[in-house]
């Protein structure tokens, strides 16, 4: 489930997916080619499915909020909007995988360092260089918000 949150899914929605996963694994066991005793081979399975049916939901929903935007009036922008919460998303969104993973995981699931190591398969000391690394390119980033609008 963490790996699932961590591509962008609520906790309750991994859940949810996870479950599709083992039910879709269940539905399609012949297709496994391999020893099922194989753990790594199993589990790179399992991921490949977590990661076609997370995809297949990412779009059905990109549909579902394109269709509303374009029934819907659009939104007034809040004048409580702040540009630098939408410039951390951003940069947010620009971390290197495997550091957005951590990041997301961490500090919006609020997961612990060594719950977040167990869940991606790794050690207490990369998710924490992990970490480290991605706050110090926010840091960087978030210092010159100018070079975002210069860019593009």
């Amino acid at each position: 489930m963490g790996l699932i949150a961590a591509w962008g899914a609520s906790w309750e929605e991994a859940s949810e997916l996870a479950a599709d996963v083992f039910a879709e694994a269940w539905l399609s066991r012949e297709r496994f080619a391999g020893d099922e005793e194989d753990l790594d081979r199993a589990g790179a399975w399992l991921r490949g499915i977590a990661f076609r049916l997370h995809a297949a939901r990412a779009r059905s929903r990109a549909r579902t909020v394109s269709f509303a935007a374009v029934t819907e009036e659009p939104e007034v922008p809040s004048a409580e909007s702040n540009p630098r919460l939408e410039l951390l998303k951003d940069v947010i969104e620009e971390l290197p995988d495997k550091e957005r993973e951590v990041v997301l995981m961490y500090y919006l699931e609020e997961v612990e360092i060594e719950r977040v190591a167990a869940l991606l398969e790794t050690s207490v000391r990369a998710v924490e260089g992990r970490l480290y690394r991605a706050r110090k390119r926010l840091r960087e980033r978030m210092a010159k918000p100018s070079a975002q609008g210069g860019e593009g």
